[in-house]
């Protein structure tokens, strides 16, 4: 096979996987193709034709925004006469602590 025929057999292939909206590997195995090679050629020519078209390849990553951390205030912990402790009592869960303290006591 020459190189044009490998690189026109791989291009239809990977449009096709595309298209398809399965994983490679399934793609591959349902088309009896070697995922590595799939991966190849999925690579080079994605590349190659991203940058002759202009246009960039997508690289499977998103953009994320990452939310500031709240600073933690020092966790309160409680000590029943039973022996019982309850750490990490927070504005978040005051309300489960009452229904515990409640039970408990």
């Amino acid at each position: 096979m020459t190189t044009t025929h490998k690189r026109s057999f791989w291009h239809t292939h990977i449009a096709q996987w595309q298209e398809a909206g399965m994983t490679q590997l399934a793609y591959c195995h349902q088309h009896q193709l070697c995922p590595h090679k799939f991966g190849y050629y999925k690579r080079t020519l994605v590349t190659k034709t991203g940058a002759d078209s202009g246009q960039t390849s997508p690289s499977g990553f998103v953009s994320v925004q990452l939310r500031p951390q709240q600073s933690q205030v020092d966790a309160l912990t409680l000590h029943f006469a039973n022996g019982i402790h309850l750490s990490g009592v927070s504005a978040h869960n005051i309300a489960v602590v009452k229904q515990l303290a409640e039970a408990l006591l």
